[in-house]
């Protein structure tokens, strides 16, 4: 007797995602359930009705985690959901006053994606150091300059870089930044055991210790996932404990720290520039004073995307685990938040 074939349903605005998911299992049926509106309002986006009894019969799913989260009590055959979004803060608040999904939900995790929140650091810290937007500058107005940073640039043999957060991002950064010989910091929740230490961190900091840990680092890279404990852990006048001339990289989430609170940093030297890829408030509101301060460079929450091939990857992973009766991987932890 033939064995029953795996059905997934696939949720999701991310284009190529379902075939790319069918492609990888070529013995499952994959069933794209099509989103309505448009990417522009992704954000905002209400699940129908229409949409919700499309799912029904859904028992595995891979869903964008904004439209997940209007869906837990709505789906009842459903055994195991696979957000396409590495953060999870919206869907954890959602269930802070309420009972939780009964089901494991996980969140996408990749080699590839850690690869893109590294080479995003490592980028911005090379260009920072070599003054790379300044040539932009001179080039526009036609002159051969060479001055400051572009004349006197430091290694980042010579840099201590310190990452706030070592989960799966954190310790691909530490990697990628030992690659280029910088000496690495973490700071940690608590202090790892022996086979959760990165080889490639110097030294590890962790909670009580972030003003000693700030002050060694000549740039901070905050990979911290949202919690209640890490809201506004940066805020206030955290960052007066700096290094002097410190730069502040934001890839985790924008809520570690105040817009006021970055400007105030930032004007008042504390730290001596504020490279933001994320923001309280996303898009950006056009009245943000970050949008024209000379210190600060942003970008639109484009460090690492959720890219279909890499969504598609981590699903089919967790999926030969979950049909091979073992745990899948990254669920979300409800109490911890992340």
């Amino acid at each position: 007797m033939a064995a029953t074939r795996r059905t997934v349903h696939v949720f999701s605005i991310i284009p190529r995602l379902s075939q790319l998911v069918q492609d990888g299992l070529p013995d499952v049926q994959v069933v794209q359930v099509d989103v309505a509106g448009s990417i522009a309002g992704k954000y905002s986006k209400e699940v129908t009705e229409e949409e919700v009894n499309a799912l029904q019969e859904a028992e595995l799913l891979l869903v964008d985690n904004n439209l997940l989260v209007q869906m837990t009590d709505r789906l009842p055959r459903l055994r195991w959901a696979q957000g396409t979004w590495a953060g999870v803060e919206g869907l954890v608040s959602n269930f802070k006053d309420k009972p939780k999904p009964t089901f494991p939900v996980t969140r996408m995790a990749s080699d590839t994606f850690s690869q893109l929140m590294a080479e995003y650091t490592v980028g911005w810290i090379i260009s920072h150091e070599r003054g790379w937007l300044d040539c932009r500058q001179y080039q526009l107005k036609g002159e051969w300059g060479h001055k400051g940073n572009i004349a006197y640039y430091r290694s980042l043999r010579e840099l201590t870089v310190g990452v706030l957060g070592m989960g799966i991002i954190g310790k691909e950064v530490a990697r990628s930044l030992k690659g280029f010989s910088a000496t690495v910091h973490a700071y940690t929740r608590t202090a790892p055991s022996v086979e959760n230490k990165s080889n490639n961190v110097d030294k590890y900091w962790h909670t009580g210790e972030l003003h000693s840990f700030l002050q060694q680092c000549d740039y901070i890279v905050n990979i911290i996932p949202s919690t209640p404990e890490t809201r506004g852990m940066l805020g206030g006048n955290t960052l007066k404990n700096a290094k002097k001339n410190a730069v502040f990289i934001n890839i985790g989430r924008g809520d570690i720290i105040s817009e006021t609170d970055i400007v105030k940093a930032l004007d008042c030297d504390w730290i001596s520039a504020a490279i933001l890829d994320v923001f309280l408030k996303e898009p950006l509101p056009t009245d943000s004073l970050l949008w024209k301060h000379p210190k600060v460079m942003i970008t639109p929450h484009a460090a690492g995307v959720s890219r279909a091939v890499d969504v598609a990857d981590a699903f089919i992973a967790n999926f030969r685990r979950y049909t091979k009766g073992l745990v899948v991987e990254n669920i979300i932890n409800w109490d911890r938040g992340y």
